[in-house]
């Protein structure tokens, strides 16, 4: 009878295990309540990060919470609050974005030396002054413009700086010019800071100047801010040929950050390519770039590598299996997902919880 009873349990398992496996509808609302609480993280960071997400989201009903987070005591928080009501269509963290931008810090005559605790409260506030301006860059475009150019005068290098460059993002050719510019500077540090920074105004009109680079440079760092610079291009298909050459780069980290820029062209010769990558490499962060490149290319997903990078110790290969699962249909995703949902990093939790709200919060 005991041998009975458990084969009738084992025949039964299976419809158990599905009876028990929450809806479509239960895992979006898990998704939504683990976001929300990590509103209330002792950590600013994290509240940043999940108000980012209720914006990424699209739910307008998330408007309230983001309301109350624009008091947040952490300035950042404040506005990462402000650009997610934006991106939920209120105007209502507006207001907020220019209150820290306009908080200029104190600045004593010019023949005092301030003390070394006074000079880093002033970059730390001048810190927050730029990460506003980028997220006001963000949300009004060149409607912003008037803000920047006055930012242009501003008492401090650091924000005259990044008035120019958020000017370059949001269209304007004559500052994207001069950083265009500096990449053929024979000074090295120059040229990997005018890099860094295409890095953030991602511009097509950078294209080709990065691919030039590209041809004749010989530092390490320069080459890598370059590949990252290329990876957010739109127009990253002009450096094809350097990228394709990168790719098979005896530096680990070139070749990857190489194969991440591939990932975002659709090319016959790119297919190629990052095939042969997958298939020549134990690297796991590598296998997963190529795989994001390869569906776009219209392979099928490969279930087994994005679950072997759910397993990496790097929450950044986390993230980027999370990315490659996104082109997974429901059914393939949800025990990823789902998994990913109880990571020890936040990160990859709210990853993974965005990309369940987009898909089932509705369902």
């Amino acid at each position: 009878m005991a041998v009975k009873t458990v084969l009738l349990i084992l025949a039964l398992a299976p419809g158990l295990c599905r009876a028990q496996e929450p809806s479509r509808a239960e895992l979006g609302r898990k998704a939504l309540g683990l976001v929300v609480s990590h509103l209330k993280s002792s950590d600013a960071e994290v509240r940043a990060q999940a108000a980012e997400i209720l914006g990424a989201a699209g739910n307008p009903s998330a408007s309230g919470l983001l309301k109350k987070l624009l008091a947040d005591k952490d300035k950042y928080v404040r506005i990462a609050s402000a650009r997610a009501l934006w991106e939920l269509g209120s105007p209502s963290g507006v207001k907020t974005i220019y209150a820290i931008i306009n908080d200029v810090p104190a600045q004593g005559p010019i023949p005092v030396t301030n003390s070394p605790l006074v000079e880093l409260k002033v970059i730390s506030q001048n810190k927050v002054r730029e990460r506003a301006m980028e997220a006001l860059a963000a949300m009004k475009g060149k409607k912003a413009a008037d803000v920047l150019f006055a930012l242009k005068n501003d008492n401090y290098g650091t924000i005259r700086d990044a008035a120019a460059r958020e000017l370059a993002r949001v269209g304007y050719d004559e500052e994207l010019a001069q950083f265009t510019d500096a990449l053929t500077s024979e000074d090295e540090a120059l040229r990997y800071e005018s890099a860094a920074t295409m890095g953030k105004v991602c511009s097509a009109a950078a294209a080709e100047p990065l691919a030039a680079l590209l041809k004749t440079e010989k530092s390490v760092r320069v080459k890598m801010a370059a590949l990252d610079a290329l990876k957010c291009n739109p127009a990253r298909k002009q450096a094809l040929a350097q990228l394709l050459k990168l790719a098979d780069d005896e530096n680990p980290t070139i070749k990857y950050k190489a194969a991440a820029a591939l990932s975002a062209i659709k090319d016959p010769g790119v297919k190629a390519k990052l095939q042969a990558l997958a298939a020549s490499t134990q690297d796991t962060r590598l296998k997963i770039t190529a795989q994001r490149g390869l569906v776009l290319n219209g392979a099928d997903p490969d279930a087994a590598t994005a679950r072997s990078a759910l397993l990496a110790v790097s929450p950044e290969v986390k993230l980027e299996a999370l990315d490659v699962i996104s082109s997974f249909p429901d059914d393939e995703a949800v025990p990823m997902l789902t998994e990913a949902l109880e990571d020890v990093s936040v990160q990859v939790k709210l990853a993974s919880a965005l990309q369940i709200i987009k898909r089932f919060s509705k369902k």
